[in-house]
């Protein structure tokens, strides 16, 4: 497993040390996430393999319902395969971020 920090409730893409790693979705919780003025309602992954969540953006959402369907109810249990990209282009920079591999792991 991933050298998780302490500090955080979230998974954060530098805890992926560059490596693929599989987990199995045990729950999810829409959570506010963010500080101050910047707060927003997101989904949030939990996993069986740990405890800090995964927050879900567009992207890797997309990605799971084409995996595994649009019900959320249907992923508890699924494995997804989580990657650090490097190439991610957000407010007009690239960044590093968590992303899900489009396939179904073995």
């Amino acid at each position: 497993m991933p050298k998780f920090s302490v500090e955080g409730k979230y998974l954060k893409h530098q805890e992926l040390d560059g490596k693929d790693w599989v987990f199995t979705i045990k729950s999810f919780k829409h959570e506010n996430l963010g500080k101050d003025e910047e707060k927003e309602m997101k989904w949030v992954l939990y996993f069986e393999e740990m405890e800090k969540g995964f927050a879900l953006n567009k992207t890797n959402g997309v990605v799971i319902c084409e995996l595994y369907g649009e019900e959320m109810n249907d992923w508890i249990g699924k494995k997804i395969t989580l990657y650090e990209k490097d190439d991610v282009e957000f407010a007009g920079k690239l960044v590093s971020a968590i992303r899900v591999r489009r396939k179904v792991p073995a």
